[in-house]
């Protein structure tokens, strides 16, 4: 009975991990604050395509635009991470008091990513140093 329940579980687990694969959507599929979002800062950016990703925890959509921007919204709408693979993402979106600590130690620098995570950040700089924050925007972590 044991191995018959174990297996049940197993085909279950592979079944659930198998449609968790990035699903290709619509514009109109999205979260209506991330197509909220896009509406108010890209009007007219073009976008290649969207995907989302349910896992056990939660759905993540990835909006990817043709100039190379990408931004990953969670379930309800909020974006969870951004990066560019053409340019430096725009600095209206990194916290001031990061922005701060970057240009004091390292000036010039730009951002390629940031993600937002419940305990802090996570930024790329464009030298490919990989900076993490803490919620009160304390430099926790440097890597090289």
């Amino acid at each position: 009975m044991k191995k018959i329940a174990t297996l049940l579980l197993s085909l279950a687990f592979f079944a659930f991990t198998a449609n968790a694969d990035d699903r290709p959507i619509d514009y109109e599929q999205l979260p209506s604050a991330a197509k909220s979002f896009i509406k108010a800062d890209f009007p007219t950016e073009s976008i290649s395509y969207i995907t989302r990703d349910m896992d056990l925890l939660d759905t993540a959509y990835d909006v990817h635009f043709a100039n190379g921007l990408k931004f990953e919204f969670n379930s309800k709408g909020e974006w969870t991470e951004i990066s560019c693979t053409s340019s430096p993402i725009d600095s209206k979106y990194i916290p001031r008091q990061i922005i701060d600590t970057v240009a004091t130690r390292w000036p010039g620098e730009k951002f390629k990513k940031i993600e937002r995570y419940w305990h802090g950040y996570e930024v790329e700089l464009t030298n490919r140093l990989e900076l993490k924050f803490d919620k009160k925007f304390r430099l926790t972590e440097i890597d090289d």
